[in-house]
């Protein structure tokens, strides 16, 4: 069984390579109008076991026609050796790398334990490169010759490199000694190939092989010493140490425990192949490459794989991380086998091609009917026959016949469904009408029985079991055995050739016509719905009732459209192909449109919506191993798998499976690009650049070498406001240019091709700030502002002063107080924020502030600002002191304050620098309290940090508005060496947040009594549905109201905030 299988995998690569070189199209299916109960499982010959070849060369791609060895890097590129140099490929481009300082003419590559390429060349020794930096060595430096012919690595990570002059080894270090071994001190190395037994077996040019230890030769083999004469390639047995598999120039291969000697090796024939290169385990097969082709041994023996189109000077292969199979050629270029969805029924069962109509399952076969006739099959293979007990005709009159196939042979079947009860019903054309084979009794329906014509196209079965059937001519009942009811041009069909049937659910009847729409047949009479009725052709193909979104699908002659319960046609717009022929529904909602150029799989919402339609299509260039036939029926299974009746055969693919899992894929920013220079992550995968960069290029690369296109979406977070998204294929460098100097996070997303699935990536880009970005310059700037702002003021309170003196001297210390108050006032009310709403075009938060001086100036003072698109920081703090210098020292703190803000630190990180930058030049020796709060909008979590503030207020959509008693830290301008924490407040949609001074709680009446944090809680929870405007402005009225005309000394200074969640409008 499993040696069959086996046979049927190289039947169908073989049948997918005629495939691509004769570059079809896409294979389109047919429906089955109804399924029956549960069946026994079908598992056709390899389908378990499918590739696609696909192949590389100078005429789609690879910048050269041979190849000389191939491997894969640890982030997931594809790295080629040719003479052309060295060729880099990522699943979509290739490129090859400057060759002028070395790389040319690359002979030979291997990865080490550390994730370094070594690249062998045949003249310019050989090179290790690791992030993008290339080592070499030659003979100069003291490697045996310039031309490298192997290069392995053992067990303890020391790096072997063969050349046409001897060995020598690399340690993990890259110290490099040469091996002395006079017997191997200037061979000629040919294979080199490491074991699990920590031994590298190595051959010579010369077919003399020897075993390599820690840099010692435990054994050397000369070829007139045992059987190894003509040896080409060695294997080390994985599963056995201490034996090989060897090939020879034309002896085939060999199996062999050294200990024993080479007398006991067992011989193992592999048919054609000559001249074997390289022998390599995949899973529990061998496979073998040569100078003649590709094969591969197995339990079950060899099996030639020469008719691939790689099929000459096969050199290596390798597995990449995907399971892909990657083989070279030294004439041809390269080639991969690729997994493939897709499964070519007929190429594993060996059957020649034909043109199929329909497909069909019962008890564990499959019966596949064409225009020759009838075909079945089942997990062995061919079945010759299928015996019948009985065969007559629906009135009884017996006809002679004991063999279902016979029977049929050279007779057009059209369709065959499987009905409830397990009867298989035959459409025939032509004929003999329609057949019911029923486990072994055929029961025939012609025209002697009633049926207005043998022209059969299709059958359904109704819920309460009768038997629809198309037929040219119009519609047959068969019911109890017997044609019940026809419906013909008597009852008003006009156009009489049926192409489709389906029954509704409240029981009506509807048949698709070859040009007239559709009829509508229930008690009321016939109901026609054609082009008047919104069709865009009278060609209906199919009709599909689908149950969970309430429509009927109609595939017409020009389009595909859906029908309400109520007959109302919508012709879908956007659809990109015209020639619809079938349409299925998986179990995720996703619909399967069958069409002759392909497969088009497509989520029905999104069809249902009728807008911008961007479906998956599937063709001959990503796996489908032939074209559909045109009316075609096929069997759909309740798991999921799709048999395709085909112009040139059968396929199979399971429409409920995942179009692949893209979690499995890598993702990588190998590096990125800097005014034209590429530059490499550090240990910690941190890009740094520096201040002066212009132009900055991100690579990020998906490393898919399969069949399928998935999406990508990135974004550089701090500059990129939203996501863009491509397909992989699609996906290019993303350019920058004059980016600020901080921190910032490149996010690659990647999704299937339905737009499901995730994984994402996240890489760290930091430019260096440049002088006038960083803190201390702002500090500065600020700084020289205050110096120059108070001597201004200085002058004016002095020339304010000597005008008084002269003309009012009596009043001068007042207009020198008035003076003074008016200038502070004007300070610190001129430089807060006051536009509301401050940031209109957001919709995720509202924002108001307020403050209402006292008759004593202070310093208090707000902010709020964007750090970037998804952080807002909000700030409220009290200034010790009053007048000018407390307005002062209060601009100098809400300056600083901000701009630590926006370089990328936490609230307690701002604190502590602004603490440390204050105490070190706090010549008024005040202070000030600080609370700090940055929400990310996009998750409503607010970091924040407390510089002996009040608390802060919560008000919560179900509970009400709380205080928070957060953890205070010491107020800044205190002590320099003071560190403070950060908390979080989770902010859910809204919630609402009240920040103030001391003004609100401390206010007093004409008894001396404070207005407290109860009365200012009772305030905000009276209207907990009040916006931020409206909750400072009762809190203001209900201060003025307790304190009643009583003077107040303090500034009442309040910001409030309502969260409404990302993307949520008000």
């Amino acid at each position: 069984m499993k040696g069959r299988r086996r046979d049927s995998l190289i039947r169908t690569i073989a049948g997918l390579t005629l495939s691509l070189v004769l570059a079809c199209f896409l294979i389109v299916p047919a429906a089955l109008p109804v399924r029956a109960e549960e069946q026994e499982p079908f598992v056709p010959l390899g389908s378990d076991d499918e590739y696609y070849p696909v192949v590389y060369d100078n005429t789609n791609g690879l910048p050269t026609a041979e190849a000389n060895d191939i491997v894969q890097t640890n982030e997931g590129f594809i790295w080629i050796a040719c003479y052309a140099g060295l060729v880099r490929y990522d699943g979509h481009n290739f490129v090859r790398l400057d060759s002028t300082e070395g790389l040319s003419s690359v002979a030979c590559l291997f990865v080490d334990n550390q994730g370094r390429l070594w690249i062998g060349t045949n003249d310019n020794g050989v090179a290790v490169m690791e992030n993008g930096e290339f080592r070499f060595w030659d003979e100069d430096d003291g490697l045996g010759s310039s031309k490298v012919r192997e290069i392995e690595e053992d067990g303890n990570g020391y790096v072997y490199v063969g050349t046409t002059s001897g060995i020598t080894m690399f340690s993990p270090d890259l110290e490099m000694t040469p091996l002395t071994d006079s017997r191997i001190a200037n061979v000629y190395v040919d294979r080199m190939v490491a074991g699990t037994d920590q031994l590298v077996y190595c051959t010579t040019n010369g077919t003399e092989m020897f075993i390599l230890r820690d840099g010692n030769l435990v054994n050397y083999y000369e070829n007139d010493e045992s059987l190894i004469e003509g040896i080409t390639a060695i294997y080390p047995d994985p599963a056995v140490p201490g034996k090989i598999y060897y090939g020879t120039e034309s002896q085939g291969i060999y199996h062999v425990d050294i200990k024993a000697g080479f007398e006991s090796a067992e011989h193992i024939d592999v048919g054609s192949l000559y001249s074997i290169t390289e022998i390599n385990q995949v899973g529990d097969e061998l496979w073998v490459c040569s100078r003649g082709g590709i094969g591969m041994i197995d339990d079950e023996g060899f099996h030639d794989m020469t008719d691939l189109p790689l099929n000459n000077s096969i050199e290596h292969m390798m597995v990449d991380y995907e399971g892909n199979l990657w083989f070279v050629s030294t004439r041809l270029g390269v080639m991969k086998l690729v997994k493939n969805r897709f499964s070519n029924v007929f190429a594993n069962y060996g059957i020649h091609e034909t043109v199929v109509n329909t497909t069909c399952l019962l008890d564990g076969r499959m019966f596949i009917g064409s225009d020759t006739g009838l075909t079945v099959i089942d997990e062995e293979g061919v079945v010759d026959s299928v015996s019948l007990t009985s065969v007559m005709t629906a009135s009884g009159t017996p006809v002679g016949g004991t063999d279902l196939v016979e029977m049929l042979d050279d007779l057009r079947i059209r369709s065959i469904i499987r009905d409830s009860k397990d009867r298989l019903w035959i459409a025939t054309w032509k004929s003999m009408g329609l057949l019911c084979y029923d486990h072994g009794a055929l029961t025939i329906f012609n025209e002697d029985e009633g049926m207005l014509s043998d022209r059969v196209r299709m059958v359904y079965e109704t819920k309460d079991g009768r038997i629809l059937a198309a037929v040219t001519g119009g519609l047959n009942i068969i019911e109890d055995g017997k044609v019940a009811e026809t419906y013909d041009k008597s009852i008003g069909i006009e156009n009489a050739e049926t192409l489709t049937v389906c029954e509704a659910p409240n029981g009506d009847i509807l048949l698709g016509s070859n040009g007239d729409g559709i009829y509508i047949i229930n008690d009321e009479g016939l109901r026609n719905v054609g082009k008047k009725n919104g069709l865009t052709s009278g060609v209906v193909m199919r009709i599909k009732y689908d149950e969970s979104n309430k429509v009927y699908w109609l595939v017409t002659g020009n389009s595909l459209a859906y029908m309400s319960e109520d007959y109302e046609v919508t012709t879908i717009k956007n659809f990109p192909y015209p020639d619809n022929l079938n349409i299925y529904k998986n179990d995720k909602g996703d619909m399967w449109i069958m069409s002759s150029d392909g497969i088009y799989v497509v989520p029905a919402r999104e069809l249902l919506a009728n807008g911008e339609i961007n479906p998956v299509h599937y063709s001959m260039a990503n796996g489908l191993p032939c074209i559909a036939t045109s009316n075609a029926y096929c069997e759909l299974t309740d798991n999921g798998d799709l048999y395709i009746a085909g112009r040139t055969g059968v396929a199979m693919i399971n429409i409920n499976e995942p179009l692949e899992d893209v979690n499995e894929l890598k993702m990588a920013v190998p590096y990125i690009e800097v005014d034209d220079e590429l530059v490499y992550p550090d240990s910690k995968g941190v890009f740094r650049i520096p201040a002066s960069a212009n132009k900055i290029a991100i690579y990020g690369f998906v490393y898919s070498y399969s069949l399928v296109d998935p999406t990508v979406s990135f974004r550089l977070k701090g500059f990129d406001k939203e996501m863009m998204t491509v397909k992989l294929s699609e996906l290019d460098p993303i350019y920058y240019t004059n980016l600020k100097g901080g921190r910032y996070t490149f996010v690659m997303e990647l999704n299937d091709e339905m737009g499901r699935g995730s994984k994402i990536l996240n890489t760290t880009i930091i430019k260096e700030k440049a002088f006038y970005e960083e803190p201390v310059f702002y500090v500065g700037v600020t700084l020289f502002a205050t110096i120059l702002l108070t001597l201004l003021v200085q002058y004016v309170v002095n020339r304010q002063l000597a005008k008084a003196e002269e003309a009012h001297k009596i009043k001068s210390e007042r207009e020198r107080v008035s003076s003074e108050l008016h200038m502070a006032n004007q300070i610190q009310t001129g430089i807060l924020p006051h536009e509301f709403p401050p940031f209109p075009e957001r919709n995720d938060f509202d924002l108001y502030a307020l403050m209402d001086p006292a008759k004593e100036v202070g310093g208090d003072f707000y902010d709020y600002f964007m750090i970037d698109d998804d952080h807002l920081c909000l700030v409220i703090a009290d200034v010790s002191g009053k007048g000018i210098p407390a307005a002062l020292f209060m601009m100098n703190c809400k300056v600083l304050l901000k701009s630590l803000a926006t370089s990328g630190n936490s609230p307690s990180e701002v604190l502590m620098r602004a603490n440390k930058e204050i105490c070190e030049n706090n010549q008024m020796e005040m202070f000030v309290t600080v609370w700090m709060g940055i929400l990310e909008l996009s998750t409503g979590i607010m970091t924040a940090s407390n510089a002996g503030h009040e608390y802060p207020v919560v008000g919560r959509v179900d509970s009400g508005f709380e205080l928070i008693k957060d953890k205070h830290g010491f107020v800044i301008g205190g002590m320099g060496d003071v560190s403070y924490k950060d908390y979080e407040i989770r902010l859910e949609p809204g919630d609402k947040l009240f920040v103030y001074t001391d003004g609100v709680p401390e206010a007093t009446n004409a008894d001396n009594e404070m207005f407290g944090t109860d009365r200012m809680l009772d305030t905000l929870n009276a209207d907990k549905t009040a916006s931020p405007e409206t909750m400072l402005k009762n809190i203001s009225e209900a201060v003025k109201e307790f304190e009643n005309g009583a003077d107040k000394f303090d500034d009442l200074t309040m910001l409030a905030l309502e969260y409404f969640g990302p993307g949520e409008h008000r």
